[in-house]
């Protein structure tokens, strides 16, 4: 029998004799139907082996976006003190690089932060602010206006920038303002800024239609690409930034990662950064952006909680957490990942003034819950990944006509401490009038009280 990374199958063999004896089949046709199963587990297994070994071993950079990302999600406008308690949540991670502003022509709130930051003499040596490509087209050409992000990084002193620009934007005529002319406006902006602002900027461009650009002009996405791949050495940028609207499904944009990732390194910028950013829409954001870390990408740039445009983003709080969780441990020499879970919630309460959803997992009221016999919820189980041992917290037992007397007996020493009072038989005894409870049609949220008991 083909043994599998997933372990000893031996088990198996004896399950499916067992079954099979039952079927009075004889001689060896149950072994080699396990085989063929077997087989077919290990073939399509091997498929992600190094996709699976990436995201188990790689280092994770991280551009953190929770001052901006949230700005958009705010259900009322953030405060000064808003930014500052974000801030400081941020920093408790240990993050290097950071957005502090989109600027635009109009003062938000940022930039009165930002001389918050000054005045107090912050260290602004990991901060970024996004800054347009291009901001005035004419005739369906985009004009070498320079735009207001670059002149207000200069006026605050921000070094670092991401330059936005779009490949199938509506009003950009690309027959004329061929991806030859892009590159030279881009090369212009990358000069300007190591002229300006410092030589020794990082500089990141954003594709930011470039799932839909993928798909429709692919070409598009290789001219750009290519163009900085070949700039030489001392001329290079700090990497691509891309960005997905959560429209794409997971092997797709996968698949594309993998296809830019290549080029990048064909043209010998091996250390070019490919970072992702991924839009919630249709349930897939955290899974799309996992398989674009697997497929090349090199970090993320959100916020520390998904809390963001539209129906929110995929943060970085769930995917360092998921990394760890398949037995990452650069991801945690890089950040300060026990403090995740507090900075996500407290991120969470400041932009939207309510908690997360319980259920929002990781950082959810509910994501600690032991409930049944699911990976986390068993409270009997001795393996794998134990989130609350890592965050050093208490599981919450969820009592519910799902909890066995096992879980019962477990929240009674949980909340009244052990005694000899609390035993398997009671617990099975509150389980049936649980039980009973439901059947009368008595819906209750079960809350264990103290009972004395004063005949002893």
């Amino acid at each position: 029998v083909v043994s599998t990374q997933s372990g000893n199958y031996g088990r198996g063999i004896q399950i499916l004799f067992e079954v099979a004896s039952l079927k009075k089949m004889s001689g060896d046709r149950p072994r080699r139907q396990l085989e063929k199963f077997l087989n077919d587990v290990t073939e399509n297994l091997s498929k992600g082996a190094e996709q699976r070994e990436r995201l188990k071993n790689m280092e994770l950079f991280v551009l953190d976006n929770s001052l901006r990302e949230t700005t958009v999600a705010a259900i009322q406008a953030h405060t000064v003190d808003n930014k500052r308690a974000i801030y400081n949540e941020m920093k408790k991670i240990g993050f290097k690089h950071f957005f502090v502003e989109s600027f635009s022509t109009q003062t938000r709130m940022g930039d009165l932060f930002l001389e918050e930051l000054i005045a107090n003499k912050e260290d602004l040596s990991g901060a970024f602010a996004f800054s347009e490509l291009w901001e005035v087209t004419k005739d369906g050409v985009p004009q070498s206006d320079l735009p207001i992000g670059l002149v207000k990084s200069k006026k605050f002193g921000i070094d670092h920038i991401m330059l936005e620009f779009d490949l199938m934007w509506h009003s950009v005529n690309y027959d004329v303002f061929t991806m030859e002319k892009l590159c030279e406006l881009l090369k212009e902006r990358i000069d300007w800024i190591r002229a300006n602002l410092s030589k020794d900027s990082l500089i990141f461009t954003n594709l930011r239609d470039f799932s839909n650009c993928m798909e429709h002009h692919p070409e598009r996405v290789f001219a750009v690409v290519n163009f900085l791949s070949r700039l030489p050495k001392d001329e290079q940028i700090c990497g691509v930034a891309y960005e997905d609207l959560g429209k794409s499904l997971p092997d797709e944009i996968g698949a594309w990662t993998r296809a830019v990732r290549k080029e990048m390194t064909r043209r010998g910028w091996e250390d070019g950064h490919f970072i992702i950013h991924v839009h919630e829409q249709w349930g897939l954001g955290h899974s799309t952006q996992l398989s674009c870390l697997a497929n090349g990408a090199t970090g993320i740039w959100a916020g520390l909680c998904s809390e963001g445009a539209a129906l929110g983003h995929s943060d970085s709080t769930t995917m360092i957490m998921n990394m760890i969780r398949l037995g990452n441990t650069a991801v945690q020499k890089q950040y300060n990942c026990k403090a995740l879970r507090k900075a996500a919630r407290n991120i969470t309460k400041i932009t939207t003034e309510v908690k997360a959803f319980g259920r929002t997992p990781i950082y959810g009221d509910r994501a600690l819950d032991l409930v049944f016999g699911f990976i986390f919820s068993d409270p009997t189980a001795k393996s794998g990944f134990d989130m609350c041992e890592f965050f050093g917290l208490e599981p919450t037992v969820r009592i519910s006509t799902m909890a066995s007397p096992e879980m019962i007996l477990l929240k009674l020493n949980n909340v009244f401490g052990e005694s000899d009072q609390f035993n398997l038989e009671i617990a099975a005894k509150m389980k049936e009038q649980i039980l009973k409870n439901a059947a009368d049609e008595k819906r209750k949220k079960y809350r264990l009280r103290l009972c004395v008991d004063t005949t002893a």
